[in-house]
């Protein structure tokens, strides 16, 4: 049975298969063909009418072609014989979606939502000995501290306050830890000072720089990096409460290395005009509202969004801020390919071979992230992290999550 399981899993149709994305984006028109040697069979759901499926038999193989038709959602389920399911998909059928492509340095700050516990502190008594109240309670590094005694806590001196203000008491702390919400009861200790405390350190706000990857002119958003903004100690994703977005002046370039990341230093010169604050902080990106297309000067009138099966091996550009010039586009070439059915990080690696940026920057810095990839006139995706051994080749993000997500 065990080797039956194997061999099955093995056959090229079936790794076809697993190969098609959950969710498919096509225009209205639009064709797209799979093959298999296995007799696998495509049904559209009945109360589905923008899109068609169709199978050709030729020389042993069988095709199958979804044919769209007018705008819509329809569910194909792909099948053995035409009775085993293998697998559902969602089909949407959607008009061109046109972006204002990015490549501007910008600068971020990010108050969380709440108080984020970065790392535990011993507190000193007086007799000289130490205690830590928060950790003896339960609480630790990467909890997020949203409440105490029934206020809201959304900063550092809110939690001082709270403190402070408890008296000789015991303080009831609400936290979020994956996800779930908690509760705990903490007795803060007096130190030697004769201050209360809770023995944690904390962060609520944080501050960097990063690039555009798009405007959407459509939904009046944009989204930038193409990763999360995370916390330097903990490594989680800081939960954002809300944020801003301004322009960022790249005033020096530390050249990268082979074992050593390079990094764009840039100081924050005004708001962004054409950006609003940013809402959203997920593992595909930072999100929020745009008041007006900000044209791209190399592209004014914007690109179309790729999905994932346009990007192929072979040339491309990404477009980025690395001095006082503005955006440019460099030369690179998309050197591998991850088919993903479902969002996921590094769907592809990027190699640069434009011979300025390499002199300049040695490859992709830090604050090269979201610079946006483009490849045969469309965006296809965005730069998201660099090899630290070697700084000419990073990772990049397929634009159909950036969208999925935004």
């Amino acid at each position: 049975m065990a080797c039956a399981l194997v061999a099955w899993n093995s056959m090229p149709s079936v790794q076809s298969l697993r190969k098609i994305p959950d969710l498919i984006h096509l225009t209205p028109g639009e064709e797209k063909s799979y093959s298999f040697f296995l007799p696998i069979k495509a049904e559209v759901a009945e109360d589905s009418t923008c899109v068609l499926s169709s199978t050709d038999e030729t020389l042993g193989s069988r095709v199958t072609t979804l044919t769209t038709e007018e705008p819509g959602s329809a569910r194909v389920e792909f099948s053995l014989l035409g009775w085993i399911p293998l697998k559902t998909v969602e089909v949407r059928v959607e008009d061109a979606r046109i972006l204002i492509p990015g490549g501007q340095s910008i600068g971020l700050t990010l108050f969380t939502d709440g108080v984020f516990i970065v790392d535990s502190a011993e507190v000193y008594l007086p007799d000289g000995t130490t205690v830590n109240p928060a950790r003896d309670a339960g609480l630790s590094s990467g909890d997020l501290i949203k409440r105490v005694n029934g206020a809201s806590i959304d900063s550092m001196q809110d939690l001082t306050d709270a403190v402070r203000s408890s008296g000789d008491g015991a303080l009831t702390v609400e936290y979020v830890r994956d996800g779930q919400e908690r509760t705990a009861t903490v007795e803060p200790a007096t130190d030697e000072t004769g201050q209360r405390r809770l023995g944690i350190w904390v962060r609520d706000s944080t501050a960097g720089i990063g690039t555009l990857t798009y405007i959407d002119p459509k939904e009046n958003a944009f989204g930038a990096l193409g990763h999360a903004v995370t916390d330097l100690d903990t490594g989680s994703i800081l939960p954002i409460d809300h944020g801003q977005v301004y322009v960022s002046e790249i005033v020096d370039v530390q050249k990268g290395a082979r074992g050593q990341a390079g990094e764009l230093h840039g100081v924050f010169t005004g708001n962004f005009d054409a950006l609003e604050t940013l809402t959203k902080n997920t593992e595909f990106g930072v999100y929020g509202s745009a008041r007006d297309p900000d044209p791209n000067p190399l592209y004014p009138q914007g690109l179309p969004a790729a999905a994932q099966s346009e990007v192929e091996l072979g040339p491309a550009t990404i477009l980025t801020t690395i001095d006082g010039s503005g955006v440019q586009e460099f030369a690179c070439e998309i050197i591998r390919l991850t088919p993903q059915a479902s969002r996921a990080s590094r769907s592809m690696v990027v190699e640069i071979t434009d011979p300025e940026l390499l002199s300049v920057t040695g490859g992709i810095v830090q604050g090269m992230s979201g610079s946006p990839i483009l490849q045969n006139g469309k965006i296809v995706g965005a730069v998201t992290h660099v090899y630290v051994n070697d700084p000419t080749k990073g990772y990049g993000l397929y634009i159909d999550w950036m969208l999925d997500t935004q």
